[in-house]
């Protein structure tokens, strides 16, 4: 079955010049999306197995911002898309954890790879997931070791609440308590990034 990919850009010449790539590469391309609430509407409704967003989506929300949702509610790789290389971006880049990085102006090769590279590092990461060794780490609560445990199965704060019967707000302050622990900067994304790069706590 074909690889479903959203492309979320807020050039319809380049977002359709990408989704015409794709689909020459033998991918199953959707219909692109053109902002931040189209790229949200796509999401929540459409099977998609990769997006490609464009940083900057002329707007208040980036495609930083969508890369957060697609964090925080699914499981999926998402490749960033920007004519930008300089430090300040690619650090903000760094930050979000995207499995790949394009720049334009690119060529069909370049897509291709950076799919490929972006569905690799989703299989290696999916492999390590939920295997973190809470014992060895210090401090933490028997509660804050069971919520990082979610946390690194990529389970949305609303999914972590449901399963162990909490609120939201009580999952939010045990990362927060984590995050404080581990001297992290708040949020998942930051125990994510700490997940993958620690490998003295991956049994």
């Amino acid at each position: 079955m074909k690889k479903r990919i959203l492309v979320v850009d807020d050039e319809v010449i380049i977002a359709d010049d990408l989704c015409s790539t794709l689909n020459g590469l033998g991918y199953d391309a959707l219909e692109p999306a053109l902002s931040y609430k189209q790229a949200i509407d796509m999401l929540s409704t459409e099977t998609v197995d990769l997006a490609i967003l464009d940083i900057n989506l002329g707007g208040r929300k980036t495609g930083m911002d969508v890369a957060e949702y697609i964090q925080e509610a699914l499981e999926i790789p998402f490749i960033y898309l920007s004519s930008h290389t300089d430090t300040k971006t690619l650090e903000l880049a760094k930050n979000t954890m995207p499995y790949a990085y394009l720049v334009k102006p690119y060529g069909a090769s370049d897509v291709m790879a950076a799919i490929e590279i972006a569905f690799n590092n989703q299989k290696r990461y999916s492999e390590n997931k939920g295997n973190i060794d809470t014992e060895q780490i210090p401090s933490l609560t028997a509660m804050e070791k069971v919520v990082i445990r979610k946390i690194s199965e990529n389970l949305s704060t609303k999914e972590i609440a449901e399963q162990l019967f909490i609120s939201e707000s009580t999952v939010k302050n045990h990362r927060h308590n984590i995050c404080v622990k581990l001297d992290l900067a708040p949020g998942t994304h930051s125990l994510l990034k700490w997940v993958m790069e620690n490998n003295q706590y991956i049994q």
